[in-house]
């Protein structure tokens, strides 16, 4: 059976830090569901947060790991990490399509995802900084808070140091049992 890391969190938490490090750790590759929505909004012209909610609106919870499921029909690997999952639906929909998941959940305190915020730069990000509540609690309605209670794996991730990430990632594959 084909497994599946699937990587959840709040925004800034450090989930694409984590899935890069974990992808170099196993060699397998990365989908970003986020990419999944600016592709769309790249098409449609749409803000990736619009996009997201009218297509989950419109489709229904699980639309973004539906697309996703397609993607990995074209990858080969027994291991892929799938970064930002944001409902059980998701997860369950990937369990249905004979997955072996992992779920993943990494955490940062706001204060520490603030300044992460406004170092990557990203408009979504910068848009709400001082404060990230806002992108959080949007977050939340898709489903986000809810993972955490059904993660796998919490990965607590106030790092500043790069090196300490990749050591909770190799603690983290050794606990799954995916590495020896």
């Amino acid at each position: 059976m084909r497994k599946l890391l699937l990587i959840a969190g709040l925004p800034c938490a450090g989930k694409t830090t984590v899935a890069k490090i974990l992808s170099e750790l196993t060699n397998a590759p990365v989908i970003v569901m986020g990419d999944v929505i600016r592709e769309i909004s790249e098409k449609t012209g749409e803000e990736p947060h619009k996009v997201a909610v009218g297509l989950r609106r419109r489709e229904g919870r699980r639309a973004v790991a539906m697309r996703v499921l397609e993607k990995l029909k074209n990858i080969q690997s027994s291991l892929v990490i799938v970064e930002g999952v944001r409902s059980i639906d998701e997860v369950e929909c990937f369990r249905e399509n004979g997955y072996d998941t992992y779920l993943i959940y990494v955490v940062a305190s706001r204060p520490v995802r603030e300044r992460r915020a406004l170092s990557r730069g990203r408009e979504e990000d910068v848009k709400h900084v001082p404060t990230i509540t806002l992108r959080d609690l949007r977050e939340s309605i898709y489903g986000l808070a809810e993972l955490i209670v059904y993660a796998d794996m919490i990965l607590l991730n106030e790092f500043e140091r790069v090196e300490d990430v990749r050591e909770a990632c190799i603690n983290l594959l050794r606990r799954l049992n995916i590495v020896s």
